[in-house]
């Protein structure tokens, strides 16, 4: 770990524009700590407190994990079945027409819409199979946005109000990353008569004694006393005061896909629960499924997934996806093969996501490890943090697994 270490201490020292306070750890299947590290400040001020392990975050994209986690229960349960159509629990989600970018590009609007003719499944929604796409990654959608007098509205804290945008494919036909798991969260509070945030607290939270974690900071005000400062990444490389949220503050909704507010030791506690042979929250056949590759080799979803060098997921894979043997599991990305690049190494059979202020986790049973690299700055794929990070994934697989 002594390259990473040096790595992190110049990265993090005070001044340097590198990057802001970094708190890493990696966890076995018992919960213990293989290793961990605190690392900079929680501020740019010249009398800035050092970070905390305990620290809290908007952890963004993470939460996709927490809500996947949660849809599968209600499968445990028999509530509902992955394969089977969401249509009467989602009406304003499968009644949603499907853009397409107009062939001629003179002719206005620049797309046009028709209604969807296939019905979406959970299984659609946790491997992002459903058309949904987050509307700034898709110019026809934008161009629909803007052509209703509209601002993008994803910061609004609302799923329905909020992503009730055209889908850019039918369902299953390909792949694109966006809102799937926003509303599959709204599903699983209307399956429980409740809401997302008070069914992760009673199934997930509390069994697992995540304290730190919530998606309303008002609920828990401990949480928001240890959150860290939103940093940004300036014109010239310069490191500034960032964003002071990317969420609406108080959340009017849960947000099953960007949501939640979580430190390092409350999220690894999720981690390692999916390395034991008995997990808490799930049975394990079902953490077997979230491994299994969901994208079947030639279907036009996976060549979706592999056809580009996307820069979706070049956290999770050290830069460039291309060539890759990748697939997508329930919950996140699954690395089919063992990433070998000369400054990067992930293992076979990682399951693995990242959250827009550039954290990322990974967990790999067959090491019996998962690890969380957390920190705050925008925007994702911050360059000095990807070095950071591919150096902290690089020791973790390469040293401490050999001991694992």
């Amino acid at each position: 770990m002594d390259h990473f270490e040096k790595l992190l201490a110049e990265a993090t020292a005070k001044g340097s524009n590198g990057i802001p306070g970094t708190v890493v750890a990696v966890v076995d299947k018992e919960g213990k700590y293989v290793y961990k590290k605190t690392a900079g400040y929680k501020t740019l001020a010249e009398y800035a407190l050092p970070m905390d392990f305990d620290s809290t975050y908007a952890i963004a994209s993470c939460t996709k994990l927490i809500t996947s986690i949660a849809a599968l229960q209600c499968v445990e349960r028999g509530q509902i079945t992955l394969d089977g159509p969401v249509d009467k629990l989602l009406p304003e989600l499968t009644e949603l027409p499907i853009i397409e970018a107009s062939a001629d590009n003179a002719e206005k609007p620049p797309y046009t819409l028709k209604p969807a003719k296939k019905s979406i499944t959970l299984r659609h929604l946790l491997t992002h199979t459903s058309g949904t796409c987050y509307e700034v990654m898709d110019p026809s959608v934008a161009a629909w946005r803007t052509d209703r007098g509209e601002g993008p509205k994803w910061m609004i804290g609302k799923v329905v109000e909020a992503f009730s945008t055209p889908r850019i494919f039918e369902a299953g036909e390909s792949w694109s990353y966006g809102t799937s798991l926003d509303w599959a969260g709204l599903l699983v509070g209307r399956l429980n008569k409740t809401t997302l945030g008070e069914y992760v607290e009673q199934h997930i939270f509390s069994p697992l004694g995540m304290n730190s974690t919530t998606f309303h900071l008002e609920q828990k005000p401990h949480v928001r006393e240890e959150l860290m400062t939103m940093f940004a990444r300036g014109p010239g490389g310069e490191l500034l005061p960032g964003p002071s949220r990317i969420l609406a503050d108080p959340a009017p909704e849960e947000m099953g896909g960007t949501g939640l507010y979580s430190s390092v030791p409350d999220y690894t506690r999720v981690l390692a629960d999916l390395l034991k042979e008995s997990p808490v929250v799930l049975k394990k056949e079902t953490v077997d499924m979230m491994f299994t590759p969901q994208l079947a080799e030639g279907t036009s979803a996976h060549s979706a997934l592999i056809g580009e060098d996307r820069d979706t997921y070049r956290l999770m894979v050290g830069g460039t996806s291309r060539g890759l043997n990748i697939s997508f599991g329930l919950g996140g990305l699954v690395i089919l093969d063992d990433i070998e690049k000369p400054d990067y190494y992930k293992p076979k059979g990682t399951l693995t996501w990242s959250g827009l202020p550039n954290l990322v986790w990974a967990v790999n049973r067959e090491k019996g490890l998962a690890l969380m690299y957390a920190t705050q700055i925008v925007p994702w794929g911050d360059e000095k943090s990807h070095a950071v990070t591919q150096a902290f994934e690089t020791a973790v697989w390469r040293n401490l697994s050999k001991s694992a």
